[in-house]
């Protein structure tokens, strides 16, 4: 096996075991909390007392929150947004909820194949994770996209993991010392 391949598994076992863990601490436990404090409520009313309404409030917000945190988590799958509204729509969305101001020069408005545009939002994802203003460009050049964002930060291992999922396309990705990300994937994704 190949020092690529090897990278691209355990990327993926890292992948799968920090989905097992956000499962498990995250929705995992709100509904856990949630099941507890609804059996409580439901002992009250049996019971006849005080607080009820009180505890099916506070289970209700946990369930509310289990619903936004497995939200979070089918985004990091695979985005709704992307799916819903193509590459332009999914990274106005993140530029959007960005901690700075981000500036989206060019997004290709056709549909490209699924793990290209997913690779390219990763990478702008990732870009925009930290503070700061950034300029975007997603541009077709000839038989591949290319990913540019300049004011990027994006921390080493998170940078590797991003190389490897490129190279696994055949792509490449390079960084300037934290302020700017180049990807080039190829568009004719098998």
């Amino acid at each position: 096996m190949g020092s690529l391949a090897r990278r691209v598994l355990v990327t993926t076992d890292v992948a799968r075991k920090r989905l097992e863990r956000s499962l498990h601490d995250g929705a995992q436990q709100r509904l856990v909390a949630a099941t507890t404090t609804l059996g409580l409520a439901l002992r009250r009313l049996e019971h006849g007392e005080d607080g009820a309404a009180e505890l099916v409030e506070e289970a209700s917000a946990e369930l509310a929150q289990c619903v936004e945190d497995l939200r979070d988590l089918a985004r990091a799958i695979y985005p709704t947004v992307l799916s819903e509204r193509g590459l332009p729509g999914a990274l106005n969305d993140l530029a959007r909820r960005a901690a700075g101001v981000v500036e989206i020069e060019a997004v290709p408005e056709e549909r490209l194949p699924e793990a290209v545009e997913l690779t390219a939002y990763l990478v702008v994802s990732e870009a925009l994770a930290g503070p700061g203003d950034a300029v975007v460009s997603v541009r077709s050049e000839g038989s591949a996209l290319v990913v540019s964002v300049s004011g990027a930060a994006v921390p080493e291992d998170h940078l590797e993991r991003l190389r490897d999922r490129i190279e696994a396309l055949d792509g490449s990705i390079e960084g300037d010392e934290g302020s700017s990300l180049r990807a080039v994937i190829p568009i004719s994704v098998g």
